[in-house]
């Protein structure tokens, strides 16, 4: 037999869920959960009666599931088995992969992944847009309600003063984007640039959407396969040029800008190519960034006048010095989720006091009712009427103080519960 909680306005938070720093990617991919896997799952919670609200986060680095439960058998060790039967994934899944948080703890960790300073890469741009993603979904599913609307505004709040007050997001931290944050120092203007991007795969398309997010407008691509520099252009919604393979070699001279990110090719373009290259240019600079693995570019291009040759370690040291910079604003940024968590917190203690306030108000007014019942037929229509406007003001200046007391957020939960006690039990409120 199924039990349910006995006060759902009690914050019951629980969170359980895998992550980077939790499970493997092995693990994680088991988890991962589609749009429609994670409707169906939130749908489940709520309309079996499981939960009262939830959110789901999922994502490569994690799966998570943020939940205010309705059954007292819906603890942190059912959620876990109910992720895991959810994937069909009891042979690869054990819930020693999980993390469980409750409460305050639970809270604390949603606002450290909206402000990304729990993501595998710290800062990382992307996570915030996930969360709401996954508020959305949640919210489009009815599975939302007073505590996580409030816990997910008050999240995605301390997010936007991690963005505005410090610096944990700035500063290229992936290869590709760091490739393009060397070329806008070098060209502040990318815009009126002429650009070569050899290759087609992952790294190149990043290094290509960087590009046209800072505002690059004459790019060309170039690949083996001709039908992928197509497929490159097409995905990135933007008029590229098509340089075929066997030709780029010799139109190297029109390009202020070239990046090339061929895995496994070795050598594409050689050191000798690059000088005639320049020649034709006048020996008008040329940055030429190497991201492929092994290196695309004769390494011996970087004596050449003009050319401005950087590799992955080059483009590595930038990103560990960016990683650094962010590492050392975590101590900001922690002081803002306390703020906001605090506030949260008393938002969520003052929230306790409201069934209380309601039934004190309905015990007042039942007196008055009762009372004044008494004099009905006693007295005229116009004095039975003033004596219930006076009653009413009465009430209200009765109750003024105990209200207002009950709902000064003092932040301390044990206060707040021992004057909840005290006031039902003084006026004999039902539980």
């Amino acid at each position: 037999m199924m039990h349910t909680q006995p006060n759902a306005e009690t914050m019951n938070l629980i969170a359980v869920g895998v992550n980077h720093k939790t499970a493997p990617i092995e693990i994680r991919e088991q988890l991962w959960l589609s749009i429609p896997e994670s409707k169906q799952l939130l749908t489940s919670l709520v309309e079996g009666g499981i939960v009262a609200e939830a959110v789901v986060i999922s994502t490569c680095n994690r799966t998570e599931l943020f939940a205010v439960p309705k059954l007292v058998e819906a603890d942190a060790d059912f959620f876990k088995r109910f992720l895991i039967e959810h994937k069909g994934a009891r042979k690869e899944v054990k819930t020693e992969h999980f993390f469980s948080l409750f409460a305050c703890g639970a809270a604390k960790h949603f606002f450290e992944v909206a402000a990304a300073t729990d993501s595998m890469i710290i800062g990382d741009a992307q996570i915030l847009g996930q969360v709401k993603d996954a508020y959305r979904l949640a919210a489009e599913a009815g599975a939302t309600g007073t505590v996580l609307n409030h816990l997910c505004h008050a999240a995605f709040a301390a997010s936007k003063r991690v963005r505005s007050e410090t610096e944990l997001t700035d500063g290229a931290v992936s290869i590709s984007y760091a490739a393009v944050e060397l070329a806008r120092k070098i060209f502040s203007d990318l815009s009126s640039k002429h650009i070569l991007i050899i290759g087609a795969g992952e790294t190149a398309e990043l290094a290509a959407k960087h590009l046209i997010d800072k505002n690059a407008a004459q790019i060309s691509i170039t690949n083996r396969t001709p039908e992928n520099a197509v497929a490159l252009s097409e995905r990135l919604n933007t008029a590229c040029g098509i340089v075929p393979f066997a030709a780029f070699a010799a139109e190297l001279h029109k390009f202020d800008i070239v990046i090339s990110a061929v895995s496994n090719a070795g050598t594409v373009v050689s050191a000798a190519e690059l000088d005639a290259a320049m020649r034709l240019r006048q020996n008008k600079a040329m940055l030429v960034l190497d991201i492929g693995l092994p290196r695309n570019i004769d390494p011996n291009a970087a004596e050449l006048y003009n050319v401005f040759l950087k590799d992955i370690d080059d483009l590595n040291i930038i990103v560990g010095k960016n990683l650094e910079r962010r590492r050392a604003e975590l101590p900001k940024v922690a002081v803002i989720v306390e703020e906001e968590l605090i506030a949260f917190e008393r938002w969520h203690h003052a929230l306790q006091a409201v069934p209380t306030i309601k039934q004190l108000q309905e015990k007042f007014n039942e007196i008055k009712t009762t009372e004044l019942e008494k004099l009905k037929g006693r007295v005229s229509g116009e004095t039975y009427l003033q004596m219930e406007l006076f009653a009413d003001r009465l009430i209200k200046k009765i109750l003024h103080y105990p209200m207002q007391n009950l709902k000064l957020q003092t932040g301390v939960e044990q206060d707040l519960v021992g004057k909840l006690s005290l006031i039902r039990s003084i006026f004999n409120l039902e539980e």
